[in-house]
Order: structure tokens, then C-alpha cells, then sequence
């Protein structure tokens, strides 16, 4: 009898849902249709083909990012990690030695910290990604390129040479 109040009124509802009595006026039905499959069959009328054209599935390939700007921009620069020897500007190294007559010259170079970094052809320097392109027996040579606001090309060449013992 303790169930009693809870199992009237779900048989009410299972009895009054089942009826075959259409729905109430201003409310709509949605009919199921069944699965279509993708192969069109030979007897299908001109409805059929007009439903499987209007089913349009996107395909990105060949086509460009709808997110990314039309306007040319200039290349975009791959993002680099700073060396350690990036950490000071390229007036605050010394050289202090070169090791010339090899197949691949390479030259050290004394940060403000008083630490040696071995260097060569190739490597980065300083805060504005100087490139060190020559060593010599006497000097090295860092070249600094940068573009300026009206888009050309500046090209600094900035020789540090071997300091002596007599010049510190």
C-alpha cells in the first residue's frame, strides 16, 4: 500500500499515451524517415535527386584557410631561441683568442661574466642576431641585417678584433 500513490498515476499515463488520437491543434509532429543509403538507385524520381543534391558535405582540400588573411604578408620569420652568447650586446664581448690554419677556424670569446664561448663560422651573437661570417687571424667579422620601417635592407658589418696583451 506504500507504493499505492506512486502507481496510480504511472498507469494513467501509460493508458492515456497510447491512444491513436491525433495531437492537440498548433503543435507540430516530426516523421522519421528511414536511413538513406549512397547508392542511388536506377528508379529514383526526380524528388530523390533533388533531396541528394541539397545534401552538401565541405571538402577543405584544395582550397585555401577561410581564417587567413588574402592580403600577402611578408614571410613569416621562424621563431628562434636565443644562445647564450645572445645574452649581451656584441661591444660587450671580447676575443681572446683564434685558432686559425684549421679546415673550420674558430675564435673565443670572453662574455661580460668572464665565461668562453667557443665560436665559428655561422654562429649567433649578440641581442640582434648578428651572425659571425669571417674569421681572420687578426678579427672577426659579425654581420647584423635588419629591414627598416620602409621595408629595406640595412646590412651591418661589425669587425671585433684579437685583443693583445699589451691593450687591454
Amino acid at each position: 500500500m506504500r507504493f499505492f500513490p506512486l502507481v496510480v498515476p504511472a498507469l494513467l499515463m501509460l493508458t492515456t499515451s497510447c491512444g491513436d488520437e491525433s495531437p492537440p491543434a498548433g503543435t507540430t509532429t516530426v516523421a522519421s524517415t528511414p536511413p538513406r543509403s549512397k547508392a542511388k538507385d536506377v528508379d529514383a524520381g526526380a524528388d530523390d535527386e533533388a533531396s541528394a543534391e541539397s545534401e552538401y558535405v565541405y571538402n577543405p582540400i584544395g582550397k585555401r584557410d577561410p581564417f587567413r588573411t588574402f592580403i600577402a604578408m611578408a614571410e613569416e620569420e621562424e621563431i628562434r631561441s636565443p644562445t647564450p652568447l645572445q645574452r649581451y650586446e656584441i661591444d660587450q664581448y671580447q676575443l681572446t683568442g683564434i685558432v686559425w690554419g684549421i679546415e673550420r677556424p674558430r675564435a673565443l670569446m670572453e662574455d661580460p661574466e668572464g665565461v668562453g664561448h667557443v665560436v665559428e663560422q655561422g654562429t649567433y651573437i649578440g641581442r640582434n642576431w648578428g651572425k659571425i661570417t669571417q674569421i681572420t687571424s687578426e678579427k672577426i667579422v659579425v654581420t647584423e641585417e635588419y629591414l627598416t620601417p620602409d621595408g629595406s635592407l640595412v646590412v651591418n658589418l661589425i669587425e671585433i678584433k684579437l685583443n693583445t696583451p699589451g691593450e687591454e
